[in-house]
């Protein structure tokens, strides 16, 4: 149990280490295609998410859980992950804002809580969960 709740503690390190390192690598992106090469600041934020994205599912993949599993389906079911934690982290921050009448502030970093805690357990779990030998017995 004790070796499980370091691995699982190791990686949540990873996962936030590789989170910091995507929120400044998305941002030099975006400033980057701003300055340097003068896009528009609409196009510039998707193309540095869409690079966030990128560096986030290698990083995790390779370094945080240290998978081997096939690329397409883990990228696939990584994009899957990242939409619903998405949709669950703006629908607690509407909440919290219009219902609670929370500070938008704070609702933003409680949401963004909710969104990093349920994207670790996704892509723990799903994403990268490591392959049991019934799964490839299935074909999954």
């Amino acid at each position: 149990m004790k070796a499980g709740w370091n691995a699982a503690s190791g990686q949540l390190v990873r996962f936030g280490l590789v989170g910091v390192m995507n929120t400044v690598v998305t941002l030099a992106a975006i400033f980057i295609l701003m300055e340097v090469f003068r896009l528009n600041y609409l196009l510039s934020n998707v193309c540095g998410y869409a690079l966030g994205l990128v560096n986030s599912f290698l990083w995790n993949k390779l370094w945080t859980f240290k998978s081997n599993g096939p690329m397409l389906k883990e990228g696939a079911a990584f994009l899957i992950v990242f939409a619903v934690c998405y949709l669950v982290q703006s629908g607690a921050l509407a909440l919290m804002v219009e219902k609670f009448h929370m500070s938008k502030l704070l609702a933003q970093v409680l949401a963004m809580l909710v969104y990093t805690g349920l994207n670790f357990a996704g892509n723990k779990l799903i994403s990268f969960r490591p392959e049991r030998k019934r799964d490839r017995l299935r074909g999954f």
